[in-house]
């Protein structure tokens, strides 16, 4: 369902890219986020009624406000709505996930099509699994990158292994 690792567009093998979302996961991000905002947009204003209702539950005001919205279109239009939310929602989850290209020289942190981050390879003491993350630290312990990398775990491992990083952890 996930980018596994893929050469650099310049056919350079020493340079691998791993993390981002491939198609199917694109799809499956898309189609889940989609379908929970039409959930929450047809389920908000009975639901926020209910809660309206309830003495122990903070801001009533805007509880009941949203309860209101009642109108003949707003039955079809606040699934819409929330269609929209949750693709815009699942669009960013998509944009913001980081793509490592690492090479023996250096791991770039790549975001929205940027580089946001160069990690020297001479500054690496260790890379290790943190739970779903990726930590990458310096010698003091200073941590250099910390984040989900979407993709196969052992992938992963395998790029940092491969160009020579010291990898700690699980050999998954």
């Amino acid at each position: 369902m996930q980018r596994m690792t893929e050469i650099n567009p310049k056919g350079d093998a020493s340079t691998r890219t791993v993390g981002g979302f491939d198609r199917a996961g694109r799809v499956w991000v898309l189609t889940l986020f989609g379908i929970g905002g039409i959930a929450v947009g047809a389920i908000l204003p009975p639901l926020a009624r209910w809660a309206a209702e309830l003495p122990w539950v903070p801001f009533e005001g805007p509880i009941r406000l949203l309860g209101s919205f009642d109108d003949a279109w707003l039955v079809w239009g606040r699934p819409v709505l929330g269609l929209v939310a949750g693709l815009a929602f699942a669009a960013w989850v998509l944009v913001d996930s980081p793509r490592l290209a690492i090479s023996r020289e250096q791991v770039e942190v790549r975001r929205r099509g940027q580089v946001e981050r160069v990690i020297a390879r001479a500054t690496v003491a260790s890379v290790r699994p943190r739970g779903a993350k990726i930590l990458v630290e310096a010698e003091s312990g200073r941590t250099l990158f910390e984040d989900d990398v979407e993709g196969d775990k052992s992938a992963i491992r395998s790029a940092f292994v491969d160009l020579g990083y010291p990898w700690e952890g699980p050999l998954k």
